[in-house]
């Protein structure tokens, strides 16, 4: 039996508030959650096992845009791909080339900035700051081969 793919349209999207999940066809669900969330799942079953992924919300991610990434996971599914694993393994990659431009004194800033409210006082900041400066940063220029 075929696949029917397209049942929904953007008006029927557009206006339907009760909480359910509301098929598509091809795997694509619209989904409203109990306190009114929307939301685009693609549901599919790889080695005996179901999944849902979430493609993003609604209107963020429109009923074409939808469409289209289900698409791309199908066929990531029929290549036997697991498309969830596949995206975190893509996230991982872009994290992993994005460090790749960031320098020591950089990477220690960010440290920094995002830890110093657990430090209990302005001592601890400033001792965090200077040691890196100090200390790590001279050992790591010098062992990229960038010297002092």
């Amino acid at each position: 039996m075929a696949q029917t793919i397209g049942r929904l349209s953007a008006v029927k999207v557009a206006k339907v508030q009760e909480p359910g999940y509301f098929a598509d066809g091809g795997n694509l669900y619209f989904r409203v959650a109990p306190t009114g969330a929307r939301g685009w799942i693609f549901r599919f079953a790889l080695a005996g096992r179901t999944r849902d992924m979430g493609l993003g919300a609604y209107p963020d991610i429109s009923l074409a845009a939808a469409r289209d990434l289900a698409e791309k996971f199908r066929t990531l599914v029929k290549e036997g791909v697991d498309p969830i694993e596949r995206r975190r393994a893509d996230l991982a990659a872009q994290r992993v080339a994005s460090a790749k431009d960031l320098t020591f004194d950089q990477c220690a800033r960010h440290y920094v900035d995002d830890h110093e409210a657990a430090w209990r006082n302005a001592k601890h900041r400033a001792q965090w700051s200077t040691t890196l400066n100090r200390y790590a940063s001279p050992v790591v220029r010098q062992a990229a081969g960038g010297g002092d």
